[in-house]
């Protein structure tokens, strides 16, 4: 039981990490599927290439864009931005123009695309490496197609276009074929050392630059995660006094005793994107401090 409660506690720790361990599984697992049953070349000198394209790019950006999406930090960072006035707490440095108040904290911007980019570069990586979409796509290249016919016949570039499909191939086809899977695996584990070395920089960078102590940001992080469920847990209870007070009210229309909740000036400032500094741990933390010594 004890060794559960290690593991349990050591996931929790590390959700952050197992997450997109967990995503980038299952995004790999959908590009197997997508390649070996959906994708179908449909070996045309029209639409080999645009065909393939699609199933590169497309899927890489619906991820990109949903990482987007279900990202609390996103979400934090754009909500209200555009409807911000001028004396409100993200205007103080750089006006209130809706994209410099959205990307007023660089550091927070590029660690919610690193965080979205997952999904979509394994999604490209792992259909590199398969080869499967890069031969029709390659097959459908006139680039391509005249390195390869070069001094041939005359209806050699309609063999290639059809080169994906054949099902019984010479030794020619094969050597072709085995040509494009090679430069399709090259390209994707470059793709794989290079996200590597981007995300290796950056994480050091962040950490070169911190202001604060190794030690220091582990307490930090420790604070915010204890400081978040200590509000959803307030916030809960809060929420449900204000609406058994509001529906008891409807049905019973009697006065009943007021519940406080904060005004909409303090939850913006609550609500601000926090830059890391050693002297407060989170928007909220700053709030206070600044109320007490006021």
């Amino acid at each position: 039981m004890e060794k559960f409660a290690h593991l349990l506690d050591l996931c929790i720790k590390h959700h952050r990490v197992l997450g997109m361990g967990m995503l980038s599984l299952l995004t790999a697992g959908g590009e197997s599927l997508f390649s070996n049953v959906v994708f179908q070349c449909p070996c045309s000198a029209v639409w080999n290439l645009p065909y393939s394209l699609v199933f590169f790019l497309v899927p890489a950006l619906v991820l990109f864009l949903l990482g987007y999406l279900l990202s609390s930090d996103a979400g934090q960072v754009v909500t209200g931005c555009c409807a911000l006035k001028e004396g409100d707490p993200c205007c103080n440095t750089c006006g209130n123009t809706c994209c410099n108040t959205c990307c007023n904290r660089m550091g927070m911007c590029s660690q919610i695309t690193l965080a979205a980019a997952v999904a979509p570069v394994t999604w490209i990586a792992v259909a590199l490496l398969g080869g499967n979409y890069y031969e029709c796509a390659a097959s459908g290249s006139l680039w391509m197609q005249k390195r390869l016919c070069l001094d041939q016949k005359s209806n050699c570039t309609e063999e290639v276009v059809k080169m994906p499909c054949q099902k019984e191939r010479s030794e020619e086809v094969k050597v072709f074929l085995q040509d494009f899977q090679a430069q399709s695996q090259f390209a994707g584990w470059i793709l794989v050392a290079f996200t590597m070395f981007l995300f290796t920089t950056v994480k050091l960078y962040t950490s070169c630059t911190s202001p604060m102590s190794f030690l220091q940001l582990k307490f930090m992080k420790i604070y915010k995660k204890e400081e978040n469920e200590m509000l959803k847990t307030e916030s809960q209870e809060y929420a449900t006094k204000l609406a058994e007070r509001n529906v008891k009210y409807f049905f019973e229309n009697e006065g009943l005793m007021g519940v406080k909740i904060p005004s909409a000036d303090k939850w913006k400032k609550i609500s601000t994107v926090h830059q890391i500094n050693d002297t407060h741990y989170s928007s909220l933390h700053k709030y206070v401090d600044n109320k007490i010594a006021s």
